[in-house]
């Protein structure tokens, strides 16, 4: 099994839609994936389609197991996975706008970067995964450091222009601490640059920068283009693939997929 943390400091880059459509992508090759939302947003959530706002039965979500955790009470894994929409190979812990307070609790926890990791190890037991895949915050806050924590991997998801990679240098410095103090099995899996519009020379001109900038930390040869499908087929709860197989975006997804797996093994 192999856990990655799916992360930018910046938000808007497409990290949710790529950690959707990855482990879409995976789960239709047979693997057993799991998807952990951390982000308050609860986007990933949504678009997997389970209803955050249910009511009659609670959602049980990782911030509750969260809780759970930092209190020392025993918790049934089990309950906080749920099947997605998108694949029967496709699971997903939920979250949602509670896990802003649990961020308050977990700063004042004891070990507190390693919550996620023992929920993780609790998850395991019960059931078997081949990937996990954490989709995370546009921050470098406690939950962000959790996530770093339990993690194997580090995918970093880009867009070709400057914005995106302000605060790269301080993501990698992040990266390294974690990886000094708590986590020497950390290592980043590369970068993968997201909804370039290729049809202008600056965004030609800044993937060229970007694989200058990053290229030892192995920027990803596939480029995922810009299309109103993906967004599209978010809305409808699906993977792109399902909603349009002959998208280019679809076509980028499965090429990004073979690259992700060659790099990093099960």
């Amino acid at each position: 099994m192999k856990i990655v943390s799916v992360v930018n400091h910046k938000g808007g880059v497409g990290k949710t839609t790529i950690t959707i459509n990855l482990g879409a992508e995976l789960a239709e090759r047979g693997n057993k994936v799991l998807l952990i939302d951390l982000d308050s947003q609860g986007n990933l959530t949504k678009a997997t389609g389970i209803d955050v706002h249910r009511t009659g039965d609670n959602l049980y979500t990782v911030a509750s197991a969260l809780n759970g955790i930092m209190k020392g009470q025993e918790i049934d894994p089990l309950k906080y996975i749920y099947r997605t929409n998108i694949s029967d190979n496709l699971d997903v812990v939920p979250c949602c706008i509670d896990m802003a307070d649990t961020k308050i609790a977990l700063n004042i926890a004891m070990a507190r970067e390693t919550m996620l990791k023992l929920f993780i190890e609790e998850i395991v037991k019960s059931k078997n995964y081949d990937y996990v895949l954490i989709d995370n915050a546009p921050s470098i806050e406690v939950d962000f450091q959790n996530s770093l924590v339990a993690s194997d991997e580090v995918l970093i998801i880009t867009e070709a222009d400057e914005f995106s990679t302000d605060g790269m240098e301080s993501l990698l410095k992040q990266l390294g601490k974690i990886k000094s103090f708590f986590n020497p099995k950390l290592e980043v899996a590369g970068v993968l640059i997201n909804k370039a519009d290729c049809r202008t020379n600056l965004c030609k001109d800044m993937i060229g920068i970007i694989r200058e900038l990053f290229g030892k930390l192995k920027v990803f040869n596939t480029v995922i283009p810009a299309s109103v499908k993906l967004k599209e087929s978010q809305i409808m709860k699906v993977s792109i693939k399902t909603y349009d197989k002959d998208n280019a975006v679809a076509k980028a997804i499965s090429s990004f997929t073979d690259e992700f797996e060659g790099k990093v093994a099960k």
